[in-house]
């Protein structure tokens, strides 16, 4: 069985997290302001929506956190090459 690239496990995770991110903001929103005409956001296309919201916010968080990352493995990388 191959394996998934982690880059591709990443994306798949976050996208996962993303829907259910997405209805627990639409319930959330829903019960919050006790407003039980909204319900209809629980659609198809509410759903896919709020995802389209929510998903590029959560890969745009997943690279500003992930800038400090990479600076860091570019020290230790550079730190290694330097005793070979």
């Amino acid at each position: 069985m191959k394996s998934i690239p982690i880059l591709k496990k990443q994306v798949i995770i976050l996208f996962v997290f993303a829907v259910l991110i997405s209805v627990a903001a639409i319930i959330h929103g829903i019960f919050f302001d006790l407003d039980f005409e909204s319900i209809k956001r629980l659609t198809l296309e509410g759903l896919l929506l709020t995802i389209l919201i929510i998903y590029p916010a959560i890969l745009f968080l997943e690279w500003i956190f992930d800038i400090n990352n990479k600076k860091r493995l570019d020290e230790l990388e550079r730190k290694i090459n330097k005793r070979k």
